[in-house]
């Protein structure tokens, strides 16, 4: 009896600083056989650098939203969402920003392409800006005159609309192709008369000008829109990274809405943009995720337009709902895909 008890003794003092050790260094234990991290997703999206439509793809990064969601995120810079939209077509990238008209454009030409979400609005927020002393004080002057334009872009879409609004016919005008970032040194030069674009350059264009520039503005209800796209077999191969990359963007969204004058800082450091573009435009930004029946009312337009004008060999116009995925944001944020199938 002695003995069993000396037994139980023997073992209770051996296995209480066995329990003791074992809960202190748990946390330690549980590390050496934690199984490994999965890597993140990796995603490239090719991006417009100069334009605030880019803006939540930014934020998302400056606030951590992709690391959130087990993303790794390479944002590849170019100056037009054109040129974005080439790098996504020629698979260097994954997704690519776009405006309307680039898209509209891919689409008639063939070209795979499938647009997940629209990322930012501008209303009014396109123009063009003109030299006084090249007579010119209203649109209608600028019949004659050298207008330089990014051509394919909605830079030139706009010129079209503001030009016919004036009954100017585009045989009239003189167009110089030139890329957004060129136009300023153009127009101060007097290699044109005027340029047609967005922001920032059409704040860099007036400024440079100053009191000899005089600027057009498209009316606030003409909203534009600027979306990220990619190839349709590459979306649908991928739909968690989509659905992934949506929830960062929506909190980007929420963070702007709710932050606004810091998101501004981070976007005009991030694009190393001038902040008075914030100030130009307004209440004409609206930064969204989202796919509403007016992006596919506009591109119909855009492509009339472009069969009118003999800018395409289709002569009839696409069913573009084919080219609208509304599978991902409609998982993820259902009530922000307002279009009618």
């Amino acid at each position: 009896m002695r003995y069993a008890r000396r037994t139980e003794v023997l073992l209770l003092a051996a296995t209480v600083p066995l329990f003791l050790l074992t809960i202190f260094a748990w946390p330690s234990i549980r590390g050496w056989y934690a199984p490994p991290a999965l890597p993140k997703e990796k995603i490239t999206i090719a991006l417009c650098n100069t334009y605030p439509g880019s803006g939540l793809l930014y934020l998302a990064v400056a606030k951590g939203f992709y690391v959130q969601e087990d993303l790794d995120v390479t944002l590849q810079p170019y100056t037009t969402g054109l040129d974005a939209m080439k790098a996504m077509l020629e698979k260097r990238a994954d997704l690519g920003t776009t405006g309307d008209t680039p898209l509209m454009f891919a689409v008639m030409a063939g070209h795979p392409v499938a647009v997940v979400a629209t990322i930012f609005t501008a209303g009014g927020a396109f123009g063009t800006v003109a030299r006084r002393d090249q007579g010119i004080e209203s649109i209608s002057d600028l019949k004659s005159k050298r207008i330089g334009v990014t051509r394919g872009t909605d830079g030139d879409f706009i010129l079209s609309t503001m030009l016919a609004r004036s009954r100017i016919s585009p045989d009239h005008v003189k167009l110089v192709p030139l890329p957004p970032e060129a136009m300023v040194d153009a127009l101060t030069a007097g290699k044109v008369d005027a340029v047609t674009s967005w922001e920032p350059w059409l704040t860099r264009a007036q400024k440079s000008l100053g009191e000899k520039g005089v600027e057009f503005r498209i009316d606030s209800g003409f909203v534009l829109n600027f979306s990220l796209a990619g190839d349709p077999e590459w979306i649908q191969n991928h739909p968690d990274k989509i659905q992934r990359l949506l929830r960062a963007l929506l909190r980007a969204q929420k963070f702007a809405d709710e932050n606004w004058s810091e998101a501004q800082a981070i976007i005009v450091k991030s694009e190393q943009i001038d902040p008075a573009t914030f100030d130009t435009a307004g209440t004409r930004y609206r930064f969204v995720v989202q796919l509403s029946q007016g992006l596919l009312i506009l591109l119909e337009d855009m492509a009339r337009w472009a069969i009118q004008n003999k800018l395409t060999d289709r002569t009839t116009v696409p069913n573009f709902l084919d080219v609208i995925d509304t599978t991902a944001l409609t998982a993820v944020s259902p009530d922000t895909v307002t279009i009618v199938r």
